[in-house]
């Protein structure tokens, strides 16, 4: 079960890395078009702001089931092993409250984005593909935390 968890949580990581490499080969051929043939892509601003957001929701899980998000740890050097139980037991109540809320919240956004049929400016592409991956992204970050929390009780109990 922690195999193929570990293998939805790397290709979704692996995904927000293809779409950053893409929205860089995209940016430079903005630049390039722009400076030496002046002639722009068309839409680079929408994809760029849409991609980035996906870059971001899409990474989310695999650092959370590693446990490897920016913090600090000082009072991680504390050998109380209840004391550890606690904080771990607190970072969880504290990631899965803030990434329910924004993934029931995009989730509904994306919804709403699907009934009224916005789309963007320049490409008049619709949003409700985007939200929906973001959401994705962040429900996958939701199971990530739970994860995270069992594996780190684990770990604290052996």
């Amino acid at each position: 079960m922690k195999f193929k968890i570990n293998y939805i949580f790397d290709l979704s990581a692996i995904i927000s890395g293809l779409i950053l490499l893409s929205l860089a080969i995209l940016t430079f051929c903005d630049v390039f078009g722009r400076r030496f043939l002046n002639s722009p892509v068309t839409g680079t601003i929408e994809l760029v702001e849409f991609g980035m957001a996906l870059v971001a929701f899409l990474a989310m899980p695999r650092a959370f089931f590693l446990n490897a998000n920016v913090s600090a740890d000082f009072i991680k050097n504390i050998s109380n092993n209840a004391f550890q139980i606690f904080i771990n037991i607190f970072r969880f109540i504290l990631m899965i409250v803030i990434m329910s809320m924004m993934a029931y919240a995009t989730t509904k956004e994306a919804m709403a984005f699907f009934k009224n049929e916005r789309v963007t400016i320049d490409l008049e592409i619709y949003f409700y593909p985007f939200y929906y991956a973001a959401s994705v992204g962040m429900w996958l970050s939701v199971v990530a935390i739970v994860f995270w929390l069992i594996s780190a009780l684990r770990s604290e109990n052996s």
